[in-house]
C-alpha cells in the first residue's frame, strides 16, 4: 500500500439512495454490474478501499451477493485470481449512515455541479489527517440535504463539452487520480 492510503485511509462509497432524479426529487437507483466490477477495479488501481455500495433494498444487496460470490468464491474466482482480489473490497451497506457507524469517516461529497459549499480539490486530502470517505451519488446527484452533513465537497470536474457530467465511473477515476496529485 502507498504512504497516501496508508496514512490518510481513503474509501469511497457509490450512493443509490438519497439520490436526486432528474426533476429534482428523491430517488433511489438500481445497482448495475458496470458499477461494482469498475468501482472496485479503479479502486485497486489507485489502492483505495473499501469500497461501499449504498442501497435501501433488500433486493440488491441479493443481487450484488450473487454477482460477486461467482468471482469471490465460485469457478470465477479460481479462473481470475486477480479479479477475487479486486472484489474483495466491496462492502454493501443500506445507508451512508451505517458506514459511519463501521468507521470514523470525515465526509466528502462530489457533485457535478457547480457548489455553493467551499470546495477542496481532492489532492487536498493527502495532506489531512484522519480517515476519508469520497461520496459519489448516482441518478442526478446526491439529495445532500437528506445525507449527513459533509467536512466538505470536493471540486467538481469541469470540462470544456457540451455533456453536463460524466459518467459516475469516469468521474472516480478523475478523483482518484487527482488525489495523489500535489495541489497548484
Amino acid at each position: 500500500m502507498n504512504n497516501r492510503t496508508s496514512e490518510n485511509k481513503v474509501a469511497v462509497a457509490l450512493l443509490h439512495h438519497p439520490v436526486l432524479n432528474r426533476q429534482g426529487e428523491t430517488s433511489t437507483t438500481a445497482i448495475t454490474a458496470i458499477d461494482v466490477h469498475d468501482f472496485a477495479r479503479s479502486c485497486a488501481f489507485y489502492q483505495i478501499g473499501p469500497v461501499y455500495l449504498v442501497h435501501p433494498a433488500q433486493g440488491m444487496h441479493a443481487l450484488v451477493h450473487d454477482m460477486t460470490d461467482y468471482w469471490l468464491h465460485g469457478a470465477g474466482g479460481e479462473r481470475n485470481p486477480r479479479r477475487r482480489h479486486v472484489l474483495q473490497a466491496i462492502r454493501m451497506v443500506y445507508s451512508l449512515e451505517d458506514i459511519l457507524e463501521e468507521a470514523d469517516y470525515q465526509l466528502w461529497y462530489t457533485s457535478a455541479q457547480e457548489s455553493e459549499h467551499a470546495c477542496v480539490e481532492p489532492a487536498e486530502l493527502a495532506a489531512m489527517e484522519g480517515k476519508h470517505l469520497i461520496v459519489f451519488g448516482t441518478g442526478s446527484g446526491l439529495d445532500s440535504a437528506k445525507l449527513p452533513t459533509p467536512n466538505g465537497w470536493l471540486s467538481p470536474i469541469v470540462g470544456i463539452g457540451s455533456v453536463r457530467h460524466l459518467s459516475v465511473r469516469a468521474a472516480l477515476a478523475i478523483y482518484l487520480d487527482r488525489l495523489g496529485r500535489n495541489p497548484d
